[in-house]
C-alpha cells in the first residue's frame, strides 16, 4: 500500500473559526503526518490577575483534537503534536507552516469529545483470522465419470451462519464476507478468469453506544488471541466502528487510521498445521469467553508475553527478563493464593515467632515481622506454574523442569541485578532456547486456563515446527550439547 494523502482544511476542535489549509499524509507503516500552510496557535497563555491581561510561557502545548474536511469528508485527529513551527513573519505572530504528528486518525466523523459515547459497532480484520476461524464460503466440487476421470468441475458461493460470541454486555460475531464470482475477459491476451474473494471479519457490537475508546481493549484482547493460538503476531488489516449521526437513523461507518501495534511487513507462508489451536477444536462463543475473562485476569503478563511477537528486534537478555517476568506475573495472577505452606499454618508459627521475641526492641520485632513471608519463591512459582497444562505436553516439551526452572532464574536474576554473568551469556545459544521454550510454556499454560484439551495441547508441541525445534535444541542445552 502506498501513501495515502487528503488535502483540506483543518482546525483545532476548540477553535472552529480558524480554518487552515493543508495535508493530512499517512505512510504505509500508519504513521500520520499533518502539513499545514499557515499554523495552529501552539502558545501557552497563562491569565493574570489585573485585568484582561494575559503571559505567554515559552512551552507550547499540543492539541487533543484537530477537525479537517477533505473531499466532504470528515476527519478527527487524536493526540497531536506539533514537531515544526516555522517562518513567523516579522515577529507579528504569523505561522507560514506548520507539521505535526497525530496518534490516530478517524476518517468520517468530527468527535466531540473523545468520551462521547456514540459509537454502537466495531469492525476488525486480522491477520490469519480465516483461517483461523476453520469456515468458507466457497465450495469446489469435482465430478468423476468412469476410470476415475474427471468430467466436471464447478465452483460456488454459499452463505456461512456467523459464529456468536456474547462477553460483557458485547456482542462478538464471527463472519465470512464474500465477493461473487467476477469474470474478466482480455481478448488481446486471448485469456478469460473468473474469480471469487471471502475475507473474515469481526464485529463487536456492545449493549449501548460507546466512546472511541470503547473498542480498544476487546480489539486488542482479540488480537493477541490470533497471536496465541496461531503462534504468529497477528496484525490488524483494518478496523472501523460505526455511529449514528444526530437525528439519522442511518449508519455511518468511521475508518480508524494510524499506526498499529503490529503489522506484517514480509509476507510469508504459514503452514496451517503451525497452528496451536482454530475454531475447529472449541466452540467460539466458549473460547472468546474464556479468553477474555483470563486475558482480564493476567492482562499485564499477557501483554508483555506477546509484546515479545509484536516487537521481535531486541537483544536476548532483555528479551529473556520479559519472558522470566512475563512467567512471574502469570503465576501471581493464576495461583494468587499458592503459599510455600499452608496459611494456618504460618500464622500458627508467625505468632510463635514473635513471642519468641517479644522481649526484644520494637525496631527489632518490626524487622522480623516484616522480614516473615510466606510467598513462594520464583523457582517454586516456575514449578507449579508448569504443572499447569497437560502432564505429557510439558514432559514433550521440556523433559527436566526442575533444571529449566533453575536456569530462568538464574537468568532472570543475573539480568535483573546486571550480574557479571549475564553480561557474558545474554547471547548465547543457551539464553536464546532458554527464552523460546519459555513462551512456548506459558502459551501451553493459557491454553490449559481456556480449558483447551490435553489432545490439543499435544498436538501444539508436536505439530508447529517452531516449538518442535526449540524443544529439540533445548534438549540438547540440557545434555550439555549447547554451551555458553
Amino acid at each position: 500500500m502506498n501513501e495515502r494523502t487528503w488535502r483540506g482544511k483543518w482546525w483545532d476542535a476548540d477553535r472552529p473559526e480558524n480554518k487552515i489549509p493543508g495535508t493530512l499524509r499517512c505512510t504505509e507503516e500508519g504513521d500520520l503526518r499533518l502539513e499545514l500552510i499557515g499554523g495552529i496557535d501552539i502558545t501557552t497563555r497563562i491569565k493574570l490577575p489585573a485585568g484582561n491581561v494575559y503571559a505567554v510561557s515559552e512551552g507550547s502545548r499540543d492539541v487533543p483534537m484537530i477537525h479537517g474536511i477533505s473531499n466532504n469528508e470528515e476527519f478527527t485527529l487524536l493526540s497531536n503534536t506539533a514537531l515544526h513551527t516555522g517562518n513567523q513573519l516579522f515577529g507579528n505572530g504569523d505561522i507560514l507552516k506548520q507539521d505535526w504528528s497525530s496518534n490516530r486518525a478517524l476518517r468520517g466523523v468530527h468527535l466531540s469529545s473523545l468520551d462521547e459515547p456514540i459509537f454502537i459497532r466495531g469492525h476488525l480484520r486480522l491477520e490469519r483470522l480465516l483461517h483461523w476461524s476453520n469456515r468458507s464460503s466457497l465450495e469446489v466440487a469435482i465430478k468423476r465419470g468412469e476410470e476415475g476421470r474427471i468430467t466436471e468441475r464447478s465452483a460456488g458461493v454459499r452463505d456461512v451462519e456467523p459464529a456468536i460470541a456474547i462477553y460483557s454486555d458485547i456482542q462478538i460475531l464471527l463472519r465470512i464476507l464474500s465477493r461473487d464470482f467476477q469474470r474478466e475477459d482480455d481478448v488481446v491476451s486471448n485469456e478469460r478468469s473468473i474469480s471469487a474473494t471471502e475475507a473474515a471479519v469481526l464485529t463487536f457490537s456492545p449493549k449501548e453506544p460507546v466512546s472511541f475508546k470503547g473498542f480498544d481493549e476487546i480489539a486488542k484482547d482479540m488480537q493477541d488471541l490470533l497471536t496465541l493460538s496461531t503462534y504468529e503476531p497477528c496484525g490488524s488489516l483494518n478496523r472501523s466502528i460505526i455511529y449514528c449521526p444526530f437525528g439519522d437513523d442511518r449508519a455511518k461507518e468511521v475508518e480508524v487510521i494510524g499506526r498499529q501495534i503490529y503489522r506484517t511487513t514480509e509476507k510469508r507462508k504459514v503452514r496451517r498445521s503451525d497452528f496451536l489451536l482454530t475454531i475447529a477444536d472449541i466452540e467460539f462463543d466458549a473460547l472468546v469467553s474464556a479468553w477474555l475473562s483470563l486475558k482480564g485476569n493476567a492482562r499485564t503478563a499477557c501483554n508483555i508475553l506477546f509484546g515479545l511477537r509484536y516487537i521481535s528486534q531486541g537483544y536476548v537478555g532483555t528479551r529473556l527478563l520479559g519472558v522470566a517476568s512475563a512467567a512471574e506475573s502469570m503465576h501471581a495472577a493464576l495461583r494468587s493464593a499458592s503459599t510455600p505452606i499452608q496459611k494456618s499454618e504460618y500464622r500458627r508459627l508467625k505468632k510463635k515467632l514473635m513471642s519468641a521475641i517479644a522481649d526484644e526492641s520494637d525496631e527489632l520485632q518490626q524487622f522480623v515481622k516484616t522480614g516473615l513471608r510466606n510467598n513462594p519463591t520464583y523457582y517454586d512459582r516456575m514449578v507449579d506454574l508448569a504443572s499447569i497444562p497437560d502432564g505429557e505436553a510439558t514432559r514433550e516439551l521440556i523433559p527436566d523442569i526442575e533444571a529449566w526452572a533453575r536456569m530462568l532464574k538464574n537468568a532472570r536474576n543475573d539480568l535483573a541485578h546486571a550480574n557479571e554473568r549475564s553480561s557474558q551469556d545474554e547471547e548465547t545459544s543457551r539464553a536464546f532456547w532458554l527464552l523460546e521454550i519459555t513462551y512456548a510454556l506459558l502459551c501451553l499454560v493459557l491454553l490449559a486456563e481456556m480449558g483447551i484439551s490435553s489432545e490439543v495441547q499435544r498436538a501444539a508441541v508436536r505439530r508447529n515446527s517452531r516449538i518442535s525445534y526449540a524443544s529439540r535444541q533445548f534438549k540438547r542445552v540440557l545434555s550439555g550439547s549447547i554451551k555458553d
